[in-house]
């Protein structure tokens, strides 16, 4: 549920384990019946309530909304709109849904819906670039015509060019990077403002300035509303299983603005279920994720626009009322006073639980998604960000992103849970003690009185998202639904350590994880130590710390014979460096085995624009049986050894790319760790130097030679071997200086070195190897290949990278034209043309090699389709290089 002392799996926001309650208990299915009663009461409660009854409509689904600002131009209020687009929706053929929204001068916004006018928009092309949207044929031109007749649209909206109509889609009006919005009523740009609202189009010298819609979303959220306000643009109905999009009327901003009323009322009153606790200050540093604190919005009531703020409410009190009377109906039942607290307690988290998940998709920080045509959440980017096309979510309608919808999900996976019991224990009857315990701890300090066989966790990311301060989004809810309220206070009632904490005879309030629990959380967050000079340094201490003693902890709860299971993730070097001073030097226990599982999706967020492991690394530890120590000089070989043959079986199971790199290197590790300390002539070798100097070259040397060895080709030059791993490990990708610093240590070359060799080429501060590849398909052409080998200086024949693109050239041009030139180039440069082939030969070999097993592709012309689609000309050239050599037919 929470993260609540650290980022170990190893914690739950209560010691009270409620999954095992509903396994002490009567009939397995009444927990869930009991969730599926008290949600529909729950919900036909909100539906009749009048305050909540007066603010929505119950046809519309979906309010899309943003902030409007007042322009200090013309005066006048001029929304900020991230996104005109309503629909973008396409399959993998043709576009299936097209719709689009603007704002006229006067603040009148109209709804442009390609689907009413043409019904089927398959032919359509689209420009998102240029937010152009392009249909030809003499029909389009006609239906546009009879669309402007009937006041569908207006001719400004559309172009017909010929038998050609354009619509242009508006491009967002507000850039925040570039601090501008331009008012949609004057045209004007909207810049800079000072402490005293006077507005600025340039910075001015000597004057401290801010942009103009920080500052007035700031000064709305201090209560002055003067220069900013919430509106409603769009409001989605669902009708037939479509969406329809509809402006936003007055009356529907008319009820925004008297749910402001009500919450103003609260305000005042100081309402214990207002959440207006403190958002985490220090936020604004990195890892930030906060850059809402810019705009005002420094108390979790400020991320929910009036109506919605109140609905939550509503629904915090009817679940707070939910286990009041759940409790009272068991015990008039004739249950215990312990089990009907219990039981009310399981089922008020549950219905919680579907709060929460509505809570995510229901704020003024999500955001309404055009492919998908549903709200989005709020923490679907890993941080809560300013959105400005927000979506204010209708309850109860059956659609993503409602409390119906989460309220049928929670039915869903409790009925999985029931269902899921072994055959010998049908019913929680059946149970005579709890099988199953969900506990609240720290897991650098758990103290169980208790060893087990297997302990598994996913141990932390250094620098990962802040949990603590961001899952306060939930806690400060989840908090109010499950306490009591006493004389305008929230006192204990469920899971009460999770949200209070005894001081002497008193139960206290917990106001917010972070001042609570932030500094136990296993994370670098330097934000966390603002108190300290040295602060960056004092968090990375801080986690290093902390995981070693998680570790400790972890080995002191297991079993002489038991196993600790890690799942890692990580391409950062320092994060295994981390993993390996933890779980080795300071736990003493050691990797008994390695291997890659898929467990990432390719489409996660932390993957976007980067090298990302698509499994995990699972890495088994066990306690060490001996301590014995060992030189380095003995190690160097063992651990060859060991990354071929580990290589090896990874190539046969078809990894390939990082999975097969770390998946190679935990391997090598599990070698390392058999021993107390590696020694060498000047001492104890600290963890980074085993892994620079052994652990990496073993890894990189263990997969080409497995591939080599395949191949009977053997590598002679450095420049070779890391030009080889670049390109089995990264493909024709672009990486970061740190996601190279593995091959040149493996290989002992530096970055710079080959910058000049023009083996890496910098591109937009990333690196990628300076091949056909970045020629895209023009690679397979003759002219533009020896194009690039001129911009190369290639035909210097520096090393075999130069020799090898020559050649390459040549397996356009035929068989006889390779064998011409290779043995012309012999006679100067033999070895590098041998190694040249060689390169050509292994990765050509390992490819062919993946494509077959990992993709099931058997076919040599579909494998050379796929490369093709993929992107890898250069694996096509050096594939017609070694089919030159050997004589076939190109």
């Amino acid at each position: 549920m929470l993260p609540q002392s650290s980022s170990y799996p190893l914690h739950i926001s209560s010691s009270r384990p409620f999954l095992s309650i509903q396994r002490s208990l009567g009939d397995n299915w009444l927990l869930v019946k009991d969730v599926e009663k008290w949600g529909n009461w729950i919900t036909e409660q909100l539906k009749n309530d009048p305050e909540i009854r007066e603010l929505y409509d119950d046809d519309v689904a979906v309010y899309i909304g943003t902030w409007e600002v007042k322009c200090p131009h013309c005066g006048r209020w001029t929304p900020a709109v991230g996104n005109f687009w309503l629909a973008r929706v396409k399959d993998e053929k043709s576009y299936k849904r097209l719709a689009y929204m603007k704002v006229e001068p006067n603040g009148e916004v109209r709804i442009i819906d390609l689907n009413e006018i043409f019904a089927d928009v398959s032919r359509a092309k689209v420009s998102t670039e240029r937010g152009e949207i392009v249909l030809e044929g003499k029909g389009y031109v006609e239906k546009v015509k009879k669309a402007i007749e009937s006041g569908k649209i207006k001719e400004e909206d559309v172009k017909i060019e010929g038998s050609k109509v354009v619509f242009r889609v508006p491009k967002p009006n507000i850039e925040a990077r570039k601090s501008q919005l331009v008012c949609l009523s004057c045209g004007n740009v909207i810049k800079y403002v000072d402490e005293d609202g006077n507005h600025y189009i340039e910075k001015p010298r000597g004057r401290d300035v801010d942009f103009y819609v920080k500052f007035a979303l700031k000064k709305y959220h201090e209560g002055d509303e003067r220069f900013a306000r919430q509106r409603l643009l769009v409001k989605v109905k669902v009708k037939n299983k479509d969406l329809i999009f509809e402006p936003a009327t007055r009356e529907d901003n008319e009820k925004l603005w008297k749910a402001k009323e009500k919450v103003r009322e609260m305000l005042e009153k100081g309402d214990p279920d207002v959440p207006s606790e403190k958002v985490a200050y220090y936020q604004l540093q990195p890892p930030a994720n906060f850059p809402t604190l810019l705009h005002g919005m420094d108390t979790w009531d400020k991320y929910f626009n009036p109506r919605q703020l109140l609905t939550l409410i509503k629904i915090v009190r009817l679940i707070r009322e939910t286990g009041k009377r759940i409790e009272e109906e068991k015990l008039k039942e004739g249950w215990s006073e312990e089990k009907a607290f219990e039981y009310a307690e399981a089922v008020a988290t549950y219905l919680s639980m579907a709060m929460l998940r509505y809570m995510d998709f229901n704020s003024v920080t999500n955001h309404w998604t055009i492919s998908w045509l549903f709200p989005n959440q709020t923490l679907a980017s890993r941080g809560i960000t300013m959105n400005w096309n927000w979506c204010d979510v209708y309850f109860n309608v059956d659609m993503t992103g409602t409390f119906k919808r989460f309220l049928r999900s929670q039915i869903r996976a409790l009925n999985y849970l029931t269902s899921a019991l072994s055959s010998s224990q049908r019913t929680l009857a059946d149970f005579t003690e709890n099988s199953v315990k969900v506990l609240q701890g720290d897991a650098t300090s758990l103290n169980l009185g208790e060893k087990f066989d297997v302990i598994v966790t996913d141990p932390p990311y250094a620098d990962d998202v802040p949990y603590t301060e961001l899952s306060d989004f939930y806690y400060v809810w989840l908090k109010r639904a499950l306490s009591d309220v006493e004389n305008g206070k929230l006192v204990p009632r469920f899971h009460k350590e999770a949200f209070f904490k005894r001081i002497g005879p008193k139960w206290v309030e917990i106001k917010t994880q972070w001042q609570e629990f932030a500094k136990k959380e296993v994370s670098t967050n330097p934000g966390r130590f603002m108190e300290d000079g040295n602060k960056k340094e004092k968090a990375v201490r801080h986690f290093e710390n902390l995981f070693s003693q998680a570790f400790i902890s972890m080995r002191e709860h297991l079993k002489d014979d038991g196993i600790l299971v890690t799942y890692y993730a990580h391409t950062d070097l320092e994060s295994w460096i981390t993993l390996i001073e933890a779980g080795w030097r300071k736990a003493k226990l050691q990797i008994t085995r390695a291997f890659p599982l898929g467990t990432e999706s390719s489409q996660r967020v932390t993957a976007r624009g980067k090298m990302a492991l698509d499994t995990s690394v699972v890495v088994v530890w066990r306690k060490k049986n001996e301590e014995k120590e060992v030189w380095a000089s003995d190690l160097e070989e063992i651990l060859t050894e060991v990354g071929v043959k580990s290589a090896k079986e990874f190539l046969s199971y078809g990894h390939h790319g990082l999975d097969l790199l770390y998946g190679v290197m935990a391997s090598v590790l599990s070698e390392v760790t058999k021993y107390k300390a590696v020694k060498s002539p000047k001492g104890e070798l600290s963890v980074r130097e085993i892994l620079e100097r052994y652990v990496y070259p073993a890894t990189i040397n263990g997969i080409v030679g497995a591939i080599a060895e395949d191949v009977k080709a053997e590598m002679l030059s450095r420049e070779g071997i890391f030009y080889t791993a670049y390109k089995v490990l990264f493909g024709n990708a672009k990486v970061s200086p740190n996601d190279i610093i593995l091959l040149t240590l493996a290989t002992a070359v530096d970055s710079s070195s080959l910058l000049k060799l023009e083996i890496l080429k910098k591109v937009n501060g990333e690196l990628t190897l300076y091949s056909p590849d970045l020629l895209g398909k023009k690679a397979l052409d003759t002219r533009e290949l020896q194009k690039f080998i001129k911009e190369r200086d290639a035909e210097k024949y520096r090393n075999a990278i130069d020799v090898l693109h020559v050649l390459e050239h040549a397996s356009l041009l035929g068989a006889s034209r390779v064998k011409e030139i290779k043995e012309e180039l012999k006679k100067n440069h033999p070895t590098e043309v041998e190694e040249a082939i060689a390169i050509a030969r292994l990765v050509a070999s390992y490819y062919k090699n993946v494509y077959s097993i990992a993709l099931g592709i058997k076919d040599e012309r579909e494998i050379m389709k796929r490369l093709e689609k993929d992107g890898l000309y250069e694996v096509i050239l050096m594939d017609r290089l070694i089919k030159a050599v050997r004589g076939e037919m190109l």
